[in-house]
C-alpha cells in the first residue's frame, strides 16, 4: 500500500493562528507515510512556509473571506481536484474552508473527513438571525465529518449540547505549543525604567483592538511609564495608529508590524495582554505563556481555559473600565506578576505542548484509516 495522500484547505494564506496549528500537524507527520498537499488562497507566507516544508501546494484563486458568489466556483474547483487527486484524508480548518471542503469532499467520494474548529462562525457580538444562519450552516456540514476537531472544550459541549456535531465523532484536542528553554525570559531590550505591556494580534474587529487602544490610551496619560507594544497587521492598523498620533502618545504605544520572530518580542514584556471578543484557542496567548508571561484576557470561551487567577487575570468582555484598572495596577505587583509567570509556562508544559498535540492528532489520523498500531 502506498503513501497516505492527505489535504488541509486552509482560506487565507497567512501565518496566524489556524495555519500556524496546521503547520504543527502536518510538521508531526511521517513523510515516508504520508503524501501532504495544502490548498489554500495563494500570495502569502503561509504558500512560501509549505513549499519551503516541502508539502504539496495547490492554489485556490476563487477562495473569498465572505460569502459571495465566487463561493459556488470554489465549491466546483475544489470537487475536481478531489476527483483528479483522490485523496485519502481530506481536513479542513475553519468556517468556510470547513463548509465548502466538506461538502466538496463528499460529493467528490473522498473516504475520510476531518475537520477543525478553531472558533466558530458564530458567536455572542452577531444578532441572533446571523448566529442561527451559521449554526444551521454548521450543523449541515458535521454530518460530512468523520471527526470534528475542537480546540477547546466549551465549543465542543456545545455543539454536542445543541446537537450541531454527535458525541462520538467531537474530539478536543487543544493546541500545543514547542518550548524552547534558550529563549524564555531573556534579557529585555526595553529600558528598565517602563513597564511593557505587549500583544500579538490581527488587527481585526473580532480582536476588540480599537476598545483596547482606547484603553491603552488612558492607562498611558494616567502613567508615562507604562508602555504597550502592538505586534501584527490588519485593516484596522491604520485607524489605530491615528487614534495613537491624535492623542501624541507615539512614545507609549508602538506598533512594530506583522513580526515572524515572536520569540524575541515576547522576552520584551512584563505581560502579555489579548481582549479579543471571542477565540478557538489562542496561539499567541499560548506563546506567551510559553516564555513565562502572565495573562490578562478578556473573560471568552477559549481564553478562560487558558487563564484564571493561577496565571493572570480575565476581564468581562467589553468592560474597558474594568482593564484600565487592571492594567494600571501592574506595575505594583511584581512579585505576583513573576509567579503567575511561572504556572503560566507550568500549564503549557503540562497540558498544551506539542508532542501531545502531535500525539492526538496522528491518533486521529491512525483510527480513521484503521491503522492500531
Amino acid at each position: 500500500m502506498g503513501r497516505i495522500k492527505i489535504v488541509h484547505i486552509q482560506l487565507l494564506p497567512l501565518l496566524s493562528g489556524a495555519q500556524n496549528v496546521m503547520l504543527k500537524i502536518l510538521g508531526s507527520l511521517d513523510k515516508n507515510k504520508y503524501e501532504i498537499y495544502v490548498i489554500s488562497k495563494p500570495g502569502g507566507p503561509l504558500v512560501e512556509k509549505v513549499l519551503e516544508s516541502g508539502y504539496n501546494y495547490i492554489p485556490l484563486k476563487s477562495f473569498r473571506r465572505n460569502i459571495s458568489l465566487m463561493d459556488f466556483v470554489a465549491l466546483i474547483k475544489l470537487i475536481r481536484i478531489f476527483k483528479k487527486e483522490k485523496f485519502d484524508i481530506v481536513h479542513t480548518h475553519s468556517s468556510k474552508p470547513g463548509f465548502l471542503g466538506r461538502i466538496a469532499a463528499r460529493i467528490a467520494g473522498v473516504p475520510k473527513v476531518v475537520h477543525t474548529v478553531h472558533g466558530f462562525a458564530f458567536h455572542y457580538a452577531q444578532s441572533p438571525p446571523i448566529r442561527f444562519f451559521y449554526q444551521v450552516l454548521e450543523k449541515f456540514v458535521s454530518s460530512f465529518s468523520d471527526y470534528v476537531i475542537f480546540v477547546n472544550n466549551y465549543e465542543r459541549e456545545y455543539a454536542i449540547k445543541n446537537n450541531i456535531t454527535k458525541a462520538f465523532k467531537a474530539i478536543t484536542i487543544a493546541n500545543g505549543i514547542k518550548l524552547n528553554e534558550n529563549t524564555i525570559k531573556g534579557t529585555s531590550k526595553i529600558k528598565k525604567d517602563v513597564f511593557v505591556i505587549g500583544s500579538i494580534l490581527r488587527f481585526e474587529k473580532i480582536k476588540n483592538i480599537i476598545n483596547t487602544i482606547n484603553v491603552a490610551i488612558d492607562v498611558c496619560k494616567t502613567n508615562h511609564k507604562i508602555v504597550f507594544y502592538f505586534i501584527g497587521d490588519g485593516k484596522l492598523l491604520e485607524k489605530c495608529k491615528q487614534m495613537v498620533r491624535t492623542e501624541d502618545l507615539e512614545e507609549n504605544i508602538f506598533f512594530p508590524g506583522w513580526q515572524n520572530n515572536v520569540e524575541e518580542w515576547l522576552v520584551m514584556f512584563n505581560v502579555y495582554l489579548l481582549f479579543s471578543t471571542a477565540e478557538g484557542l489562542s496561539i499567541s496567548i499560548l506563546e506567551a505563556m510559553s516564555m513565562k508571561l502572565p495573562i490578562v484576557t478578556s473573560d471568552v470561551k477559549g481564553n478562560n481555559e487558558l487563564v484564571s487567577d493561577f496565571n493572570g487575570i480575565l476581564v468581562p468582555i467589553n468592560d474597558v473600565d474594568r482593564l484600565a484598572v487592571v492594567l494600571l495596577s501592574l506595575p505594583d505587583e511584581r512579585a505576583r506578576l513573576e509567579a503567575w509567570g511561572v504556572n503560566s509556562y507550568k500549564l503549557v508544559k503540562d497540558k498544551y505542548n506539542i508532542i501531545d498535540f502531535s500525539r492526538k492528532y496522528i491518533e486521529v489520523y491512525n483510527k480513521i484509516m484503521g491503522d492500531h498500531e
